[in-house]
């Protein structure tokens, strides 16, 4: 059985207007969404195009490349759709670019190319504040007085494409989750509680003032396995300064390791096969969902499926960029759960 691909051309339509901004239209890397101030509209537009740059390619430090001024001085021809758009009481002005020749800009650079695989990261994140802890919710970080903290906090989630998700604190959550919890590094009632949001990572983190100016941030990033229980500490770290900036800071690590792992930096003189092996499909629907999960995936060049039997589906793929970031990519995805009590890898359930 095979899966026919149709491919459809692309129109480029430039288009400038002003209405709201949904938070969703911030998590497409190739759009670019700048707080608007007294910039010339070139400038913006290369202000976007360099957070675009950074968010697809995962590397802070892409912009530097000769390559990437050049395509600056070129913005225009690598647009698709630019206008202005409010947010929380903020002018941003927005600008989407052709995705196809962003990514080919990125490989022709020997840049690794970021998709979709983006894993939304939900923060357990106590405050102690003069001897007074407590773990801050979605609407503390959003609306409260702390504007600066969240302003940057945002920003700094815009400018690497990562979303960080705070718990609501409402009755389940206090029910589930204590203080003690989440300051003892207690990682089980962490991903349990963690569980109602449907989200795989979770960071445990402690925000305590040392003095008048200065704050210290403890952190830890765990991917928890709701299935087999199991809880696995990826990155850790200590950061001392002023309070808005911390939270910045640690984003910016999670984004550098979640790129480390889901970035492809594709190198046409090393592509490999893989044949992978998903149970539990019993259905044309299941089948068509399994299709639009591997299509979407940047570590998949192609895919041929080879069998359908007893709920099993074969399926050879010609992976990009290597096993690791091919393996990372399939493991962060919700609908497959790895096969664990099978020797042999990739091996998945369909849920």
């Amino acid at each position: 059985m095979k899966f026919i691909f149709l491919t459809r051309s692309l129109f480029i339509l430039l288009i400038a207007f002003t209405s709201p901004l949904s938070a969703g239209q911030f998590d497409n890397p190739y759009q670019g969404n700048i707080v608007v101030g007294k910039q010339s509209e070139d400038l913006l537009k290369q202000q976007a195009l360099k957070q675009v740059l950074v968010k697809v390619s995962g590397n802070t430090e892409v912009v530097k490349l000769a390559e990437s001024k050049l395509l600056l001085k070129n913005v225009q021809s690598l647009l698709s759709q630019f206008g202005y758009r409010l947010f929380k009481d903020k002018r941003y002005f927005f600008a989407v670019f052709d995705q196809r020749k962003i990514t080919q800009a990125l490989k022709d650079m020997q840049q690794p190319v970021w998709g979709d695989t983006r894993p939304t990261t939900l923060v357990w994140l106590i405050k102690d504040d003069k001897g007074t802890r407590k773990l801050l919710s979605d609407y503390m970080i959003n609306n409260s007085s702390e504007s600066k903290f969240s302003s940057v906090l945002q920003s700094q989630q815009h400018d690497r494409g990562i979303t960080l998700q705070f718990p609501l604190m409402d009755l389940d959550d206090n029910l589930a989750l204590s203080v003690s919890d989440v300051a003892g590094r207690f990682y089980t009632p962490i991903a349990a509680a963690s569980a109602r949001y449907a989200m795989n990572h979770f960071v445990a983190a402690n925000l305590k003032q040392v003095s008048e100016d200065n704050w210290y941030l403890d952190w830890v990033l765990v991917q928890s396995d709701t299935l087999t229980k199991q809880n696995k500490m990826l990155l850790s770290d200590k950061f001392y300064g002023e309070k808005s900036q911390l939270l910045a800071k640690m984003t910016n690590a999670i984004a550098d390791y979640y790129a480390g792992q889901y970035a492809v930096l594709e190198n046409e003189d090393e592509k490999f096969k893989q044949t992978i092996y998903i149970n539990g499909i019993t259905s044309l629907a299941q089948l068509t969902k399994l299709n639009d999960l591997l299509s979407g995936l940047l570590a998949i060049a192609s895919f041929e499926v080879v069998s359908v039997q007893d709920q099993q589906v074969t399926i050879n793929v010609k992976v990009n960029g290597g096993l690791h970031s091919f393996a990372n990519a399939l493991s962060v995805q919700t609908a497959l759960q790895e096969d664990l009590s099978n020797d042999e890898k990739f091996h998945f359930y369909w849920r």
